[in-house]
């Protein structure tokens, strides 16, 4: 009945932050990228709240409220004195010398400050991480907030990162050699010319008690998806969003139905969503369903943020998509 997948419009964003800093290697170039001023120290960018942040000197110690931030800190080169307890949970990072701060939506302020940091990475879309704006400023750390959805995204917060730790080789072997192999990916499912008909999705999240449609935006796999053209029918039906309704899907007809786990226990949400398709016998009347086109994501792609995988996540979708 569903399958599950191996671990197997932002492109003009993507071209610029690709193309732009090879180009312009050393200068201000694009918004949001670190620069030295000519005879100072200090190291200034913008972050995505709009804020200048400068920094005196490159950090030493620093600490990442996500988990997927302490990975990219990681592969800029850089070491971590604290970090969101998903940096060892779902990343699965060598921290040894860094302390935990506790869950991603509700860090530890105590610990954080007590850690020390002369550098915090931040999630402009986290509430509780933004709440901390004031306290941070006012114990004079210096504070970056990022907003991370797609591809262009991670690649513009690497490069900050690579130009603070001084790797720009990094940037250049987790960013750029990605970027050209997404590219290649995109060229070839593009020359494979899908029908129109067979890009219409549905994109769901699922955990062991819930099952919920998600829009596009602000989804990996939502991103993804929109990037490579398809449509997911719950970004033009808002009420599919409130409540998940088969018969709105019905009239909509998706080709394909995507499927996100959410939490570690991915069995658990997998049980979830075959007792809900079962309970309800309309769902089987879907093509999608009956003909085996409703897909199991990789959550560790799909889900979290995949950072330098983000090749391996479209791959894995575009050979999906080809079936």
């Amino acid at each position: 009945m569903w399958k599950r997948s191996s671990s197997a419009s932002k492109s003009a964003r993507i071209v610029c932050c690709l193309l732009v800093p090879m180009l312009l290697l050393g200068t201000l170039g694009c918004a949001g990228r670190a620069e030295q001023p000519s005879g100072a120290a200090n190291l200034a960018f913008t972050d995505d709240l709009g804020r200048t942040v400068s920094l005196s000197e490159t950090p030493k110690r620093v600490a990442a409220l996500l988990g997927s931030f302490a990975e990219v800190w990681t592969l800029a080169g850089g070491s971590l004195c604290a970090a969101a307890a998903d940096a060892w949970e779902d990343y699965d990072l060598p921290l040894e010398n860094a302390v935990s701060l506790g869950g991603a939506h509700s860090p530890s302020v105590e610990t954080l400050l007590a850690a020390a940091p002369d550098f915090v990475l931040a999630s402009a879309s986290t509430a509780a991480d933004v709440e901390l704006m004031g306290t941070l400023e006012a114990a004079g750390i210096p504070t970056a907030y990022f907003d991370v959805d797609d591809f262009a995204d991670y690649l513009r917060m690497l490069k900050i990162c690579t130009d603070l730790t001084g790797r720009k080789d990094l940037y250049e072997q987790n960013g750029v050699a990605v970027g050209k192999r997404i590219a290649e990916i995109k060229a070839e499912f593009a020359a494979a010319n899908l029908p129109e008909e067979k890009k219409t999705v549905l994109l769901l999240r699922v955990s062991s008690g819930l099952v919920k449609a998600k829009g596009s935006n602000g989804t990996v796999l939502g991103e993804m998806l929109r990037d490579l053209g398809c449509v997911n029918i719950a970004d033009s039906d808002e009420t599919l969003l409130e409540t998940l309704s088969v018969e709105s899907v019905i009239r909509s007809e998706p080709y394909r139905i995507f499927v996100v786990p959410m939490g570690s226990d991915t069995d658990a949400a997998a049980e979830n969503l075959k007792r809900m398709i079962g309970e309800n016998p309309a769902w089987g009347t879907l093509a999608a369903v009956a003909e085996n086109r409703l897909h199991l994501m990789d959550r560790n792609l799909f889900n979290r943020k995949p950072n330098a995988n983000w090749g391996t996540a479209y791959e894995t979708l575009t050979e999906i998509l080809l079936k």
